[in-house]
């Protein structure tokens, strides 16, 4: 069998499961679309935020379901003992350092819903070991069919603003954010994806609308220049080339090649047709250059220091999670410090990262392991190998100058490209990694209270300020304090607490 081997354990009998897998990319790809208000107030970034919450209880839900009903099913392993050991330990710093923290409410909602994101793609890595192929073919389809919706409705606002005559700001040409860098965000976890999905499509058909669909997606981030998601990329595809060599340069070409129909996208609609009417072209890109001249960090240095500064205050617990969003308002620049390692460094504390750091490193050295099975012999495995180590590599560089790791959508795609990678791991490993395990009554009965736990600190954390998000976030401008305040996202688009 070729791709993906797809097994089962004892499968119970009855209707087909729920699959986490499908509601995760569903509601991440229909979130930022979604048409009405989910709460007095809400706008793009809070409606995320509370699609992302359902989608976590859900598949928690899910899950625990699963422990209770079929508690005769073995279950495969999917986890290494050394790297469940180091996030046991990150977790269990976290629990802590929430515990102790200035506003356990806040902390212990983040510290929930980190866990909640792992949680998910535990199970979504369960589904795609269990039917492999088959329900990567339908994730990527449905992530390809999720952009094309997004480009369909931008190409509407596009003819608006042709129409209309007049130099648009780039907040008019992005839809469904409330700043546009956010769908750089998404589109850093969310390129790989649907390069996997051109490589794969086999008719005529699919293929040209998965080549349409990633050739849109690049030319839109020409128009925003993302510089994060564009050096991410770049790192992930040069990693990649370095360490699969004649393995990668397939994948390496279908990068190359709709990145630059992207940009002959990008220069036809936003460049040639508005200079033709006599306007200038539109989006950032023509900007980047003296952008980053004038500005190299974008306003990032102040937060990096603050963050230091907490790392200085807080080396062994941090701040706790989420709390530069508290100790961070003085700055007025930001709700997070654009950088992960110094989030988690400053808000979990030293000893947390570092073992963070260490199962990163144990998750990228089982990646390049799978180079070695048999099953790497077949040329779609190889090219899914590729699309991971790109996709893993471009989502933490740029998550070193951008908040990728902290807004609801680009958390969603994240937890999804990791369930999906980690299945597929699975999935590919030797027959003598087939062990299964039957959970005792204990586990079982501990995990479904755990997820309801989980549950309880979402909704805690969410609870009050839910209720009015308008008077919320007008009140953590904090207008007497500071002139001119702006919002800054965390869990709600105003995001200091």
């Amino acid at each position: 069998m070729t791709g993906i081997q797809a097994t089962q354990v004892a499968p119970a009998a009855g209707s087909p499961r729920p699959s986490v897998s499908i509601l995760a990319v569903l509601v991440a790809a229909v979130g930022p679309l979604w048409p009405f208000a989910l709460a007095n107030g809400a706008g793009y970034h809070d409606n995320q935020r509370i699609l992302e919450i359902l989608c976590l209880v859900l598949s928690g839900l899910f899950g625990a379901a699963v422990l209770i009903l079929y508690r005769r099913e073995r279950i495969r392993r999917l986890w290494n003992t050394r790297m469940m050991f180091l996030l046991a330990l990150f977790f269990g710093f976290g629990l802590v350092s929430s515990i102790v923290a200035y506003s356990p409410r806040h902390a212990l909602f983040e510290w929930a819903n980190f866990l909640s994101l792992a949680v998910m793609s535990l199970l979504i890595a369960s589904e795609i070991r269990t039917k492999g192929d088959a329900l990567l073919d339908k994730i990527l389809l449905l992530c390809g069919l999720g952009c094309a919706l997004y480009i369909f409705l931008e190409i509407i606002t596009y003819i608006a603003v042709i129409n209309t005559g007049g130099q648009p700001k780039l907040e008019v040409l992005v839809l469904g954010f409330d700043n546009y860098r956010f769908l750089n965000h998404v589109q850093t976890a969310t390129l790989p994806l649907l390069g996997l999905l051109a490589i794969r499509s086999n008719d005529a058909k699919r293929r040209i609308f998965s080549w349409a669909v990633i050739s849109i997606w690049w030319a839109l981030l020409f128009v925003t220049a993302g510089r994060g998601t564009f050096i991410g990329m770049l790192a992930g595809v040069i990693v990649t080339a370095i360490f699969l060599r004649k393995e990668a340069v397939r994948w390496c070409k279908v990068m190359l090649y709709s990145a630059l129909l992207g940009l002959g996208v990008y220069l036809l609609l936003y460049v040639l047709i508005p200079v033709t009417l006599g306007l200038q072209p539109f989006g950032l890109l023509f900007s980047l250059v003296d952008r980053s001249m004038e500005n190299p960090g974008s306003g990032r240095w102040s937060l990096w220091v603050r963050a230091w500064e907490i790392i200085a205050a807080h080396p062994w617990l941090g701040a706790g999670p989420l709390h530069f969003a508290h100790f961070g308002r003085t700055v007025q620049n930001g709700a997070h410090p654009h950088n992960w390692i110094l989030q988690i460094a400053c808000e979990w504390g030293i000893p947390a990262f570092l073992c963070l750091a260490a199962a990163l490193a144990l998750a990228f050295k089982k990646l390049l392991a799978t180079r070695r099975y048999p099953a790497l012999a077949d040329g779609r495995n190889q090219l899914i190998l590729a699309a991971w180590l790109t996709g893993g590599v471009a989502i933490l560089v740029d998550g070193l100058v951008s908040g990728l790791f902290v807004m609801p959508s680009s958390q969603l795609w994240i937890a999804l490209y990791i369930g999906c990678a980690w299945g597929w791991i699975c999935s590919v490993g030797p027959a003598q990694a087939e062990a299964t395990m039957r959970l005792s009554v204990a586990m079982r009965a501990g995990g479904a209270i755990g997820v309801l736990v989980l549950i309880w600190l979402l909704g805690n954390g969410l609870w009050p300020e839910i209720r009015n998000l308008s008077l919320y976030e007008e009140q953590s401008l904090q207008k007497e304090l500071y002139p001119g305040p702006v919002l800054r996202p965390r869990i709600w688009l105003g995001g200091y607490f």
